[in-house]
């Protein structure tokens, strides 16, 4: 295991973006978001949390499918450079005149680049990991990524609220989840789609 460690690592950013941080963010911190910061109504934010349940459970498989067609990589990167872009803005329009609808939009386009890049993110590091050591490695990968960044994210977002002023703050968070999972992506598939095969052997 341990000559596998550029794959857990690489594995573990992957984890991290889109897929812990995200979720954490518009799963498990959108209520608490919603009712301390946004000043919504508790039902509205967990109203918005089953929603993107709901969207999270129809954008896993398609985007799934997706990457089956058109190669993981390009998946990968087409969502880690949306979330780059547009999570800050889009929870930046959110705070400056919250509402139960607008929420409910970002909260649903949040689920789309995280249901996206979920999907093809876990066939990619299934796929990356030799067979010798899957299981292991993949479990390793997830467990630390969880621990290390996907469970501080309702911790670190309340904190950079309270650090900076800034209601949109947990955007950034997301944006440096995205940037990590970017330069993994670029790691794993230096050569293109085949190189995951590359990348795996030489571990």
């Amino acid at each position: 295991m341990v000559e596998n460690w550029p794959i857990v690592v690489a594995g573990m950013l992957m984890m991290v973006v889109m897929t812990t941080v995200s979720f954490y963010l518009i799963t498990v911190y959108a209520p608490t978001f919603g009712k301390n910061i946004l000043k919504l109504q508790e039902i509205d934010g967990l109203i918005v949390t089953f929603c993107v349940g709901v969207s999270n459970l129809f954008w896993l498989p398609v985007m799934g499918a997706v990457s089956d067609r058109i190669g993981r990589r390009p998946v990968l990167l087409t969502f880690t450079a949306l979330t780059i872009v547009t999570a800050y803005p889009a929870l930046s329009w959110l705070v400056v005149n919250p509402t139960f609808e607008k929420m409910l939009v970002v909260e649903l386009w949040l689920s789309f680049l995280y249901g996206s890049y979920n999907g093809a993110m876990v066939v990619a590091l299934t796929e990356i990991v030799p067979a010798s050591v899957r299981t292991a490695g993949f479990s390793l990968a997830y467990s630390l990524a969880t621990a290390l960044f996907g469970g501080f994210t309702p911790a670190i977002s309340t904190a950079l609220i309270e650090a900076t002023g800034d209601k949109a703050a947990p955007g950034l968070w997301m944006t440096f989840a995205a940037i990590c999972g970017i330069i993994a992506t670029l790691m794993v598939y230096r050569g293109g789609e085949a190189s995951r095969n590359a990348v795996a052997a030489a571990a």
